[in-house]
Parts: C-alpha cells; structure tokens; sequence
C-alpha cells in the first residue's frame, strides 16, 4: 500500500468524522443548545451546503498554490474550527464555526483525490481513489461510532475535541508529503464550463441525487434507530459500526466494480439496492419493541452502507475518464455534488418531519433515491459493442 496515499485518507477520516457526526449527536446538541432536533439537523444543512457552493471557487484562488501547502493550511483550518465548536457558547456560534469547518473541508477533499488520482496509474486510479475515500468510509466504522459513543457519555463537545484531535494527527501526515507540484491553473468559468459536458453533468447529477436520498433519512439515523430499537447512546453506536462496517466493503466494492464492471449496469444496480433499503425503513417502526427490529435495522444498515458507500469512488473513477485533462476540475465538481445532496437530503428531511414522523423519512428518502435510478436509465447510455479485430487474424 502506497504510504501517501495512506496519509490522504488520515486526512478525509478526519473530515469525514467531523462533517457526519452530528448525525448521532442531533438529540444532545438540540438539548444543550435548547433547540429542535430539526432545527440542529441544520448544522448539518449548512455545513454541506457551504462546502458544495465554496469548493469550485476555492480550487480557482488556490490554484497556485503548491498542493502540501494547501493540504496543510486547509486541514489547519479544519482543526480550528472544531475547536471552536467544541467551545462555542451559542447555537449561532456554533452554525459559523461549521461553515469554516466546510471551508477547510472543501479544499482539502478534492485535492486529496486528484493527488491520489495523479499517484496512480491509469489502470489503477479506481482503487487509488478508494484509498483515498475510503478515509472517509472508515470515518463511518470508527470515527462516527466512537464520537457519537464519547458524546453520549461525555457530552457532545468532548467528540469536538476528539475530532480536533484527529485533525492534528492528520495535519502531521500531511507535513511529511513530498512535495506534489500544482495542476495547471484553471479560471472558474472553464471549471463551470465542464459542465457543458454531457455525461459529466449526468455523472454529477448521479452522484447528488444519490446522496441527497442518503442523507434524507442519515441526518436523523440517531433518533431514527432510537426510536426502532429503543436503545440508547451505546447500542445507537454499536449499529452505526454496523454500517460503517458495510460502507467499507461498499466502498472497496465501487473501486472494484469501477475498473472491472459495466458503468451503466453497476450503478443502476448500487441505486436500485439503495433506494429499496432506503425504502425499508419506513417499515422498521411497525417492528419498535419487538425482538426482531435490532436484526432488521441491523440488516437494512448493512445493505444500505455498502450500496451508497460503492457510488462514490465509482463516480470519481469515471469523472476521471470523463476529463482526464481536467481531473481537479471534475473531482472538486463531484466533491460539490455530493455535499450538495447531503445539505438538500438534510433540509428535505427536516421538511419532512414538520407535517410527519420520523418513520416517514424512509419513504422520502427512498422516493429521492429513485430520481438517480432514473436519470441513470434514461440519460447514461448504454456501452456501444466494440467491433471485433479481424485485423490480427488477417496478419496472421
């Protein structure tokens, strides 16, 4: 394994830590601050959002920036900021410092992936960006768990300062890079510009609705599996392992499928099986206080984990065929897309528990998710028959 590329994903389980957490601190942090659970779903909303709309125009002022450098100077920025969430003394405050926890995040994630991207060779990039991902995939088996576990005990500004913790570890990694020459500047109207490519924008589209579907019914996964199981802060982290475990395999499956598998096929699959176990958790409520609900919510958190964890690095995989001339370029628009679905899912969510209940949100979420299958079918085509080579046979 490839030691940088090990160093890469310190850094995106740092920020993947940081940036999902919440999911299961929602209750504590809506108490402590005297909030709803809806309106502390926000920091969620807000931390996402800033990052889809910051991250284009941050990779064009920091496009002379040498890449250790920036990679440095922006998990800095992210150590800061969870510092001040550990501390902040209001709700307002605590909304800013995720902002500049989104900024920092913005520049490093898609940075780490066009580094990692450019480390590799051509047959090997979807298992480079794996690595890379997959530093975020872990942040779901331990990072979340344990911080949702520590919050649960200790407070939810003690996971703040674990995740401070973490970005110090990460920002050491980073000073031990080689130095990695910068890509060739790019102006933000050419990155906007990309855009014009078709399967680009389609790839993008893919990858939003999938994670907004995702983050409709995760935003609230804490309340959502209290509510089934009945279990507190300790079993509530043990099932998040649980998924962190699927995402795992999800994750080392996409990398997997992207460099062996027909694109079209494989990710009309993953969302088929996501939106169907999106759509099983809806039924979870009926089974709230029986012995069978642990097993089921179990079941559905494995299923769910490994499809929505194998789009990622499937879709960056094909960004990067799609523009290899501009890889930053397409990675920074996908790292937007995905943030981007992750804060509208959120607000959709929190819109969905207004007029209902939690257990509603499996079916909004599953409904969401179907949008991405259908884009998948009526706008990626199908892969033209590569004709055979009767040219061999004739020099033979």
């Amino acid at each position: 394994m490839n030691l940088r590329l090990l160093v890469l994903a310190l850094g995106t389980f740092a920020i993947g830590t940081g940036s999902f957490v919440f999911a299961g601190l929602l209750e504590g942090v809506a108490a402590g601050m005297g909030v709803s659970v809806p309106a502390a779903g926000n920091l969620i909303t807000v931390f996402a959002l800033t990052y889809a709309l910051a991250a284009p125009p941050l990779a064009t002022l920091t496009s002379n920036v040498p890449r250790r450098t920036l990679l440095f100077f922006a998990m800095a920025l992210f150590l800061l900021a969870n510092l001040a969430s550990a501390f902040a003394p209001s709700f307002e405050v605590l909304l800013v410092s995720r902002v500049v926890a989104a900024l920092g995040a913005a520049m490093f994630t898609p940075n780490a992936a066009a580094v990692a991207s450019s480390l590799a060779a051509p047959e090997a990039r979807g298992r480079a960006l794996s690595v890379v991902t997959g530093g975020m995939t872990v942040a779901f088996v331990l990072g979340i768990p344990f911080g949702s576990l520590v919050g649960a005990y200790f407070g939810w500004r003690s996971t703040f300062v674990l995740v401070g913790i973490l970005a110090l570890v990460a920002l050491a990694g980073v000073r031990s890079l080689p130095a990695v020459p910068s890509p060739p500047a790019v102006s933000l109207a050419e990155r906007v510009g990309i855009l014009r490519r078709v399967p680009v924008l389609v790839t993008l589209l893919i990858m939003m609705l999938g994670m907004l579907g995702g983050f409709v019914a995760f935003t609230y996964i804490g309340p959502i599996l209290s509510s089934v199981t009945g279990f507190g802060g300790f079993g509530v982290s043990v099932l998040l392992l649980v998924f962190g475990g699927a995402a795992v395999v999800g994750n080392s499956l996409g990398g997997y499928g992207a460099d062996n598998f027909n694109y079209r096929r494989f990710v009309a699959a993953l969302v088929t099986v996501q939106s169907l176990s999106l759509l099983a958790l809806s039924p979870l409520f009926l089974l709230s206080g029986t012995v069978f609900a642990v097993a089921a919510a179990g079941a559905v958190l494995v299923v769910w984990g490994a499809a929505g964890f194998a789009l990622n690095p499937l879709q960056q995989h094909r960004l990067t065929r799609l523009a290899p001339e501009a890889q930053n370029v397409a990675l920074s628009l996908n790292a937007s897309s995905i943030y981007l679905g992750q804060g509208l899912g959120a607000g959709l969510g929190a819109l969905a528990l207004g007029p209902g209940s939690l257990s509603h949100l499996g079916l909004v979420a599953a409904a969401s998710t179907v949008c991405a299958l259908f884009v998948v079918l009526r706008f990626v085509e199908p892969a033209k028959p590569q004709a055979p080579d009767f040219s061999r046979e004739a020099g033979g």
